[in-house]
C-alpha cells in the first residue's frame, strides 16, 4: 500500500509514515524523512534551540545513573588513549592516538601538523 507525502510529493510506502490515529488511514500526512527535516529546521530557530536544550537537560537529569554507567565503561575502554593524549597535550607532542573503531579522535582540537596513530585495542 502506498501514500503520497504532502511535504515531498512522493508516492511512498505506508511504512514510511508515522502513526496518527486522528486521520482516516491512521498515518501522518508527512513521511518520516519530511518530519525529520521539519524538526531539524525548527531546532535551528531560537525557540527551537531553547526547547531542545531544555529537553536534553531534562533527559540527562532523569537518566543520571545510566549516563554514569556508560561513562565509566567508556573510560575503562579508552583509558589508555585518554591518558596518553592528555600527556601528549601537556608535553605538546605532535602525536595523537585514535581508536580504530571510532573514527573520531578523542582529542579533537588538534593542530594541522599533528601525527595520528591508529590503535586496535582488544575488546571484551
Amino acid at each position: 500500500m502506498k501514500k503520497i507525502c504532502t511535504g515531498c510529493k512522493r508516492n511512498r510506502k505506508i511504512g514510511k509514515f508515522a502513526k496518527d490515529l486522528s486521520r482516516k488511514d491512521g498515518k501522518r500526512i508527512y513521511c518520516r524523512d519530511c518530519i525529520r527535516e521539519i524538526n531539524r529546521k525548527y531546532r535551528l530557530t531560537p525557540m527551537g534551540r531553547i526547547k531542545y536544550r531544555k529537553s536534553v537537560y531534562k533527559w540527562k537529569r532523569n537518566n543520571r545513573s545510566a549516563i554514569g554507567v556508560y561513562n565509566k565503561a567508556y573510560y575503562k575502554r579508552k583509558k589508555h588513549i585518554i591518558l596518553y593524549n592528555k600527556k601528549a597535550r601537556l608535553e605538546t607532542e605532535s602525536i595523537m592516538i585514535v581508536d580504530k573503531f571510532d573514527d573520531r579522535p578523542l582529542y579533537c582540537n588538534k593542530p594541522p601538523n599533528r601525527q595520528v596513530i591508529e590503535i586496535n585495542p582488544k575488546r571484551k
